[in-house]
């Protein structure tokens, strides 16, 4: 697995504990059309997105993780 698809990943994760695009962008300071195009692959995802989105997961709370499976397991799909 390459950096950038890490990196994505932990972005989708993130996303899925924030609850929306914009609720994630809020958290990373950041707007909603940047999050899209890094989760798209338009853009690369910055090394400090990357630490933030890192700082939403170790942060959530077990609800926000329990919260989350349901919407990778769709995205998966």
């Amino acid at each position: 697995m390459s950096d950038r698809d890490t990196y994505r990943d932990t972005l989708l994760y993130a996303l899925a504990i924030a609850g929306s695009e914009r609720t994630l962008a809020e958290q990373l300071r950041v707007t909603v059309p940047e999050v899209e195009d890094w989760l798209n692959g338009v853009d690369d995802i910055p090394e400090r997105i990357f630490q933030a989105a890192l700082d939403v997961v170790i942060g959530s709370s077990r609800q926000a993780i329990g919260r989350s499976r349901g919407m990778l397991e769709r995205v998966a799909r």
